[in-house]
């Protein structure tokens, strides 16, 4: 989604709050004037929860009664421009909600993925709080530190009761699963979510539980009867009332993934066909193309799951239509033409996403997405091209946005090629 788009839709005709976009010296200039929380949505064109958040939560009017007290600001990771936000404050999983005292520069909360407007209430509160054992815990998990801030979020649940011991019994599933506690926060999030009667409270405390699940190690006494009853907890919470669509699609990916996991082809496939069907309704009701291509990523997991590709070409085809700056949607045709063994299309499509694609840290994920194809041509030469390109490109990006894992990946893809096929043996006579 370019970003002309984006500023249309967030700010001409919007009723939302307005929102300072890619400029946090001066985002954070008015929040010290003003002496307001800053608010940092750090976001990604490519990324759905994102998107949705923007085209479906952020733009609505209770979120515009914040700004009494929030200065709201935009920060777009994939422009290089923005390095030295991310120099400052990283950003490792989309969406990240950044609470910064302006005073100071200091991050005093952050939030990851989305949050409906009674949940950005809860988290402004607890922006502001200044003393006690849950923020005491909110500064530890800003500083990066999982586990000591989880022991904390524990202990506050001894004293805390109402809205507060909701936040912080979902600030800890977040702290246990950045510390790789999987067990814990699968087991805490079994236990606690029935307890929590908000729906986008309860779906967001699952999805942190099935996907700690999803970790468990395959040796654990009890891990079929812990997945069995996330895995229940979750599927009665796709029909909860009030779900944010995006809550909803994110649970059922966990849920294939989950069938997928235990080989149950027939499930997969039954599960898929909802989802693709959700989304589809969803999509049609959406108010714009922007919002409504918000939902094209999960279109084509689904789709892909469900043995349905073709069903998801005519939306994509849509999207790019209308949206004809956005990369996104013919690098995902790409993919889907790929998938069906269509190669030129597939060629076509990502050669056009390149060109809208103006840079930051996705164009090294559309280099690679070119390789495959050329590989799947059985085209050496073009394939080993693009990942020099991919490999080339990823080096050039500021610290902050380099994906050094992906590049170290891409060198080894790369490296293989340029290694010589051993001779075969000679034959035994």
């Amino acid at each position: 989604m370019t970003a002309l788009l984006l500023s249309l839709v967030l700010t001409a005709g919007s009723t939302g709050p307005t929102i300072i976009e890619d400029d946090y010296a001066k985002a954070l200039a008015e929040a010290k004037k003003t002496k307001k929380l800053l608010f940092v949505d750090a976001w990604a064109p490519w990324c759905h929860t994102c998107v949705f958040m923007r085209e479906h939560v952020l733009n609505q009017p209770a979120f515009a009664a914040f700004q009494k007290d929030v200065v709201f600001a935009g920060i777009d990771t994939e422009k290089t421009s923005n390095s030295p936000f991310l120099d400052k404050f990283p950003v490792s999983i989309w969406p990240t909600l950044f609470f910064i005292d302006p005073s100071n520069e200091t991050l005093v909360f952050k939030w990851i993925g989305s949050a409906d407007a009674a949940q950005m209430k809860g988290l402004l509160q607890a922006a502001r709080k200044k003393d006690g054992a849950v923020h005491e815990a909110d500064a530890l998990l800003a500083q990066g530190k999982s586990q000591e801030a989880a022991e904390k979020y524990v202990a506050s649940l001894k004293s805390e009761k109402g809205d507060a011991a909701v936040r912080a019994t979902l600030s800890l599933l977040n702290a246990l699963s950045s510390a790789k506690q999987h067990e814990s926060c699968a087991r805490t999030a079994n236990e606690q979510a029935p307890s929590l009667k908000g729906t986008s409270d309860r779906i967001n405390a699952l999805t942190w539980g099935l996907s700690c699940g999803l970790e468990l190690p395959a040796d654990l006494k009890d891990r079929e009867a812990l997945l069995a009853s996330l895995v229940k907890q979750s599927t009665g919470a796709l029909t909860l009332p009030g779900a944010l669509a995006d809550d909803v699609s994110g649970l059922y990916e966990l849920l294939v993934e989950e069938r997928k996991a235990a080989k149950d082809d027939a499930a997969v496939l039954s599960l898929s066909k909802a989802w693709l069907t959700f989304l589809e309704g969803v999509a049609a009701r959406a108010p714009s193309p922007a919002a409504r291509a918000v939902f094209d990523p999960h279109r084509l997991l689904a789709a892909s799951a469900s043995k349905q590709l073709d069903r998801v070409i005519p939306a994509l085809e849509q999207s790019e239509k209308e949206l004809p700056e956005d990369f996104n949607p013919p690098a995902r045709l790409a993919l889907a033409h790929k998938e069906l063994g269509q190669l030129p299309l597939a060629e076509a499509d990502i050669a056009r996403a390149l060109t809208k694609n103006t840079g930051g840290p996705r164009r090294v994920r559309l280099f690679d997405i070119q390789a495959s194809i050329f590989a799947a041509k059985g085209d050496l030469a073009a394939q080993k091209k693009a990942l020099a390109d991919a490999i080339a490109y990823g080096k050039s990006l500021p610290d902050s946005q380099r994906p050094n894992g992906k590049i170290a990946a891409l060198e080894g893809q790369l490296a293989k090629l340029a290694t010589p096929a051993p001779a075969p043996a000679p034959a035994k006579k």
